[in-house]
């Protein structure tokens, strides 16, 4: 029987090489820490009810940076059941990882993942590379995300960040697959990016990717990419195309429908639909440290701004004569994050090392109250109630757990992931352990009956 102090299992991707996704590396020499340290694979950790972190299989990778170098970012797959059970790859379908190798000849590769107790009641996790590393069409991917299109097909979509341009692209598999594992169905290339920062911004630069819940008058296969170099969300249409010659295959064409212009040199980074209202999205702003809401039209399915980005830094910091003024001007943003409930946004600031934790404002003329069957209301904007240290250096990436209780946050260069407890009434945070995990990049949770 599965081992139950375990509240979730943690997978944890890494820099598996050293001076990693800094872009201050060239002309600043990187942001200063400990470089002694880099990371050893994909490592599987545990969080127990209390948020406490500890290691699974002794800390020993359960993918070493030898089967794949730098899997800086990865997501997990469920356990499937029913009939869309037949539109994931055999080996994978009671659960896996699907992880990036982040380097200049982008790959990504699947993993069967097994979770099993060990003789004295700890669980073991083992990890099996289903078929070879697939060519992810691109340089330097950065986020890769499953989904299912209809019941007719599971998707796995990879952001490339790219040195000439960012590109998209997608990968799937379904019941009439001639093969067992994900094959390629569609690359988009970005294009130029917006030059607003010439140091940055020549080319575009795909970041991220989030599919659009469903709403009226809206496909439910409709997708969105941050392009951090073009200063865009970029809004595609999904659609699957009829069987082809053979009778068997199905395939799908993702194609441009819209573009939302941010603001010139803010670079979009990630972008997350709000769980409750599902017509509105939280995007990260990375070169001017802002968050942004956009949302949803009804009758069109496009996206508008909502009011104006906020910063995630406190006034004035830092000072010109403070060391993270050279690195423009301290301004460094990465993940912004939903809590389960709708209400709160967690943003966090590279360089500051913080948690700003923003509570939703509803419009005094809305009648709209944040209830489990709301899925559109008038939003005002964002009101912060809390900036928190995140005890690290460098937040990388946040993980906001399912139940809504606990934030994680991978540091990149203070080598560790922490976990905070969060009150789910004011939504404020508070710190509760930390576990080493050199040149952290990402961290998902997932419950242990769900896996493997």
């Amino acid at each position: 029987m599965m081992n139950h102090q375990y509240k979730y299992i943690g997978f944890v991707g890494c820099y598996t090489k050293e001076g990693q996704a800094d872009p201050f590396e060239a002309s600043r020499g990187g942001v200063p820490h400990d470089r002694s340290k880099v990371g050893r694979g994909v490592l599987a950790i545990a969080m127990d009810a209390s948020g406490k972190l500890s290691y699974l299989n002794h800390g020993e990778p359960i993918i070493s940076a030898e089967k794949l170098p730098n899997p800086s970012y990865l997501c997990i797959l469920e356990r499937v059941k029913g009939s869309i059970r037949s539109n994931r790859p055999p080996a994978l379908r009671d659960g896996g990882l699907c992880i990036v190798s982040e380097l200049s000849e982008g790959k990504f590769q699947c993993f069967a993942v097994k979770v099993t107790p060990s003789q004295n009641g700890e669980l073991e996790v083992h990890a099996t590379a289903i078929g070879e590393a697939l060519d992810t069409g691109g340089s330097w991917p950065c986020h890769i995300i499953s989904t299912n299109v209809g019941d007719a097909m599971e998707c796995i979509i990879v952001c490339n960040y790219g040195e000439a341009e960012g590109v998209l692209s997608l990968f799937g598999f379904h019941s009439d697959s001639l093969t067992d594992v994900y094959s390629k169905q569609s690359s988009i290339s970005f294009g130029p990016g917006s030059k607003a920062d010439r140091d940055r911004q020549e080319a575009s630069h795909a970041h991220s990717a989030s599919v659009i819940p469903s709403i009226s008058n809206c496909s439910s296969m409709d997708l969105c990419c941050a392009d951090l170099g073009s200063d865009a969300i970029v809004q595609f249409s999904m659609t699957i195309d009829s069987a082809t010659d053979d009778g068997r295959g199905l395939s799908f064409q993702c194609i441009e429908k819209d573009r939302l212009a941010a603001l010139p040199g803010s670079g979009p980074r990630s972008l997350m639909f709000n769980p409750i209202f599902t017509d509105v999205a939280i995007v990260s702003l990375e070169m001017t440290a802002q968050v942004w809401l956009i949302q949803r039209r009804v009758d069109d399915g496009k996206f508008i701004a909502l009011g104006e980005p906020i910063s995630v830094l406190p006034e004035n910091w830092p000072s010109d004569t403070e060391l993270q003024y050279q690195f423009n001007h301290g301004r460094w943003a990465s993940d912004a994050v939903w809590s389960p409930c709708g209400k709160f946004v967690y943003a966090a600031a590279r360089l500051h090392n913080s948690i700003s934790v923003f509570e939703v404002q509803l419009s005094t003329t809305s009648s709209a109250e944040i209830s489990s069957t709301s899925t559109a209301c008038d939003i005002d904007g964002l009101n912060l109630i809390q900036r928190a240290s995140t005890n690290g250096l460098t937040p990388r990436c946040l993980c906001m757990s399912e139940c809504g209780q606990f934030v994680l946050v991978a540091h990149q260069h203070s080598h560790d992931v922490s976990s905070f407890q969060r009150n789910e009434t004011d939504g404020k945070i508070s710190f509760i352990d930390r576990i080493e995990v050199p040149n952290a990049a990402c961290v998902k949770l997932i419950r242990p009956r769900m896996i493997g």
